[in-house]
């Protein structure tokens, strides 16, 4: 038999035991809660560095559109201090990513220079024939002012029977709101990593600049295909392409086909895409050059945000924004020098 006073130290001991382990429970707890802590806490400041260089990135590129010309090599004088405006991806402020597309190199939804060049749009990223012409014309039905209904169109009577909001007649506000045109939506080619989103427009520009549009918005262009495109691309990338002829050259079509679609300059409105290491996201928003405007310079047409385009991998492997080019003070007058 166990003596009553070893009992109570073997009690002791154990509860001694079970004191020591509960307590090496709850630290350990608390210290895993607290490196969790900080390492939410280190990504949280990461994120607010990385939204602050988007901002900075952002105020440099509003500010060079206030202060830079627009020229055949994009935002800036020539080819040294030009920002591309043909989508390719630069690095800006706190490892931040932007791109700049000008809107003249994409298809205007709002401007359609003609029926077949968007047919052949829709054809390259994948609808069928067979299809083409019925999303022509609701598109048509979506923006005109009338409720005249369209051969293979559709208007407020038809959107209703379907249980959807009716068409806006009017202009499309941004890219994404042709998702709401009867029939676009349900095309999956279009919307599979905001494809149509990105190779089309709803600004106010008007023609195809060669110098800064896509492939397959060339491709819409008559006697273009998807190796002619690319060879514009190729020699647009040797030197900027400044006339209506060497495009029809390129193309093997008389210049007057391409008559009023061809514009070799930028237009005074760009689409800005941003993303940042550690963001989820990319923003993205249109400007618009307002220089007789009483608010200012430029304006935010609109803005939203959309799928990551860059990984954290491809930062490297991108140039830096180029050094914007500062313009000679005026010369004054000899009567105020010398003063």
């Amino acid at each position: 038999m166990i003596p009553r006073g070893l009992r109570q130290q073997g009690f002791v001991l154990a509860l001694t035991l079970w004191i020591l382990a509960i307590i090496a429970i709850v630290a350990g707890y608390f210290a895993e809660r607290l490196a969790r802590d900080m390492e939410l806490a280190r990504q949280a400041q990461q994120n607010v560095q990385a939204l602050v260089g988007m901002a900075d990135t952002r105020a440099e590129i509003l500010f060079r559109l206030g202060t830079q010309p627009m020229s055949l090599y994009g935002l800036g004088h020539g080819p040294d201090d030009s920002v591309a405006l043909d989508n390719r991806p630069y690095r800006g402020s706190g490892g931040s990513v932007v791109r700049l597309q000008d809107n003249r190199g994409l298809y205007n939804l709002n401007i359609l220079m003609s029926e077949e060049r968007l047919g052949r749009l829709l054809g390259v990223l994948g609808v069928p024939a067979e299809s083409q012409a019925a999303m022509i014309d609701t598109l048509l039905d979506y923006e005109d002012e009338d409720d005249l209904r369209r051969l293979n169109g559709a208007e407020k009577k038809e959107y209703e029977a379907l249980g959807l909001p009716p068409p806006r007649n009017d202009r499309l506000v941004t890219p994404y709101e042709a998702r709401r045109v009867l029939g676009w939506g349900k095309v999956e080619p279009l919307w599979q990593n905001d494809r149509l989103a990105s190779l089309v427009t709803t600004s106010t520009s008007v023609a195809l600049n060669p110098n800064t549009a896509p492939w397959e918005v060339l491709a819409s262009l008559p006697g273009v295909t998807s190796e002619v495109a690319h060879e514009i691309i190729a020699r647009r990338r040797v030197q900027p392409l400044t006339s209506v002829d060497q495009i029809a050259a390129l193309i093997g079509v008389p210049p007057q086909q391409l008559l009023l679609q061809i514009i070799t300059l930028p237009s005074d409105s760009l689409r800005v895409t941003q993303s940042a290491p550690g963001v989820p996201w990319s923003m993205q928003y249109s400007v618009s050059l307002t220089p007789n405007a009483d608010w200012g310079p430029w304006r935010i047409d609109y803005f939203y945000k959309t799928r990551l385009i860059s990984t954290d991998e491809d930062l490297a492997k991108y140039p830096e924004l180029p050094k914007a080019s500062t313009l000679p003070l005026p010369t004054l007058p000899p009567f105020l020098s010398a003063q």
